[in-house]
């Protein structure tokens, strides 16, 4: 325990000080990926341990954030730093339902001209097992991406480049490794576009929030886990469906980040949630 402890400080005060960012994950991945290996003796498929190997990784992750920031930044208060705090437990649980239903209130901007041009069917088949997939897919990449990329990566990158330039770095990283094959040039960057905006509009948030993370979490979430139920039963896209509108497809289930509707309403929020963080900021330092 003593070598491993010994060998994370050399790692984490690496010279320059971004040689451990960019690594950092990719080295917990082949870990996570090394431990999920034995599993195969178990028969266990090919996806189930990716995902096995993904679960092993973020747990990794959450185990060594404090000696990360204690190590590098000197900070001990690694969850308040990350705005993941358990105080005020009621408050934070209303800030992730708010997030939750602001999600909602998007994916339904996002269908509105899709119903205007009959390009949906309803459906309506309903199970219990898909809500609980749904639910446990939106928790669960929600929490995670929000604590990697509007967690650990910004207030890393806050130290060494200011808030800024951090937001933008990003929400650039956040783009990039949504991994998109056989796409379109032009749905290509939709999507890039898409969640880039997406990412700015989530540290937005979390600005505006004073450093709370449960109401990204909640959008997050939201926006994933909502997004699954609607498309395992719900609903169906008719075959003529343009992709601009409705987000590249994959699956015959299009990706409505990458839709014109969600760039130009995310556009939007990052401009409106941009000058409200101004007032925000002002009114502190009057």
């Amino acid at each position: 325990m003593k070598n491993i402890k010994i060998l994370a400080k050399s790692f984490f005060l690496l010279k320059p000080k971004f040689l451990s960012t960019i690594f950092f994950i990719p080295i917990l991945y082949g870990i996570g990926w090394a431990f999920s290996q034995p599993l195969l003796l178990l028969n266990f498929e090919k996806e189930n341990l990716s995902l096995i190997g993904t679960i092993f990784t973020f747990l990794l992750f959450i185990f060594l954030l404090p000696y990360w920031f204690n190590i590098k930044r000197n900070i001990s208060s690694t969850w308040l730093l990350l705005g993941i705090t358990k105080h005020k437990f009621l408050k934070n649980f209303v800030s992730f339902s708010q997030g939750i239903l602001f999600a909602l209130f998007l994916i339904i901007l996002i269908l509105v001209p899709l119903l205007q041009q009959n390009c949906i069917s309803w459906i309506g088949e309903f199970s219990l097992s898909i809500l609980l997939n749904s639910i446990v897919l939106g928790l669960g990449v929600g929490f995670a991406e929000e604590i990697i990329f509007r967690g650990w990566l910004l207030e890393e990158l806050k130290f060494e480049y200011g808030t800024k330039i951090s937001i933008a770095i990003q929400a650039i990283v956040f783009s990039y490794v949504h991994n998109f094959s056989n796409e379109l040039f032009w749905n290509m960057i939709g999507l890039r576009l898409g969640f880039i905006l997406l990412g700015i509009f989530l540290s937005l948030v979390r600005i505006r929030d004073q450093g709370s993370l449960w109401n990204c979490i909640g959008i997050h979430g939201g926006l994933v886990g909502i997004w699954f139920l609607l498309n395992n039963g719900l609903i169906e896209f008719k075959e003529n469906t343009p992709s601009f509108l409705a987000g590249p497809f994959t699956q015959n289930t299009p990706n409505p980040i990458g839709s014109f509707s969600a760039i130009l309403i995310l556009l939007l929020l990052c401009i409106f949630y941009t000058v409200q963080s101004k007032k925000i900021f002002t009114r502190r330092i009057n």
